[in-house]
């Protein structure tokens, strides 16, 4: 039945990972250095292979934490505001790790918020600003197509000598 099927599901332990990002959450919103080493912690375990789902729910969870914060106005204050500095830390870092290929299907989850980049420009917050445009930047590069170099691929002489001897 549902309810022995939902008993059966609270007493499973939570994986690792699932405890590891959760106790880096509630590190975001502190004030201190655990919140960039938190940011950085979350942001290499969600680009690793294979953790895609989970990858895709920070990215929700931040997404709605960010628009609440927004909603809230620009006067922020608080935790609420070391937590919007610590989620636009994560996400950054997040882009700024990731393959393209994974980052690619989670931009819709992040819609509303790169729909509007003039509301980050009226932030009262430095930091906030700053951190806003750098994960927008971030997320435009993965927007972007990737562009192979032509000079890595050059094939031919192999040899010192030729290459030096013009």
């Amino acid at each position: 039945s549902a309810a022995a099927a939902a008993d059966a599901d609270a007493d499973a332990p939570v994986p690792l990972v699932r405890r590891i990002e959760l106790l880096a959450r509630s590190h975001l919103s502190s004030p201190g250095p655990e919140r960039d080493a938190a940011a950085a912690l979350c942001a290499r375990l969600l680009t690793r292979p294979g953790l895609q789902p989970a990858l895709r729910e920070f990215i929700v969870w931040g997404a709605a934490s960010l628009q609440g914060s927004r909603g809230d106005g620009a006067a922020a204050v608080g935790t609420a505001s070391f937590l919007t500095v610590g989620i636009y830390t994560t996400l950054a870092a997040i882009f700024k790790l990731g393959h393209r290929e994974e980052l690619l299907p989670q931009l819709v989850h992040l819609g509303p918020l790169i729909a509007a980049p003039a509301a980050l420009l009226g932030d009262s917050s430095v930091v906030r600003r700053k951190l806003g445009i750098k994960l927008l930047q971030r997320v435009a590069l993965v927007f972007l197509p990737p562009r192979v170099a032509a000079w890595r691929y050059t094939r031919g002489a192999r040899s010192l000598l030729l290459n030096l001897g013009g």
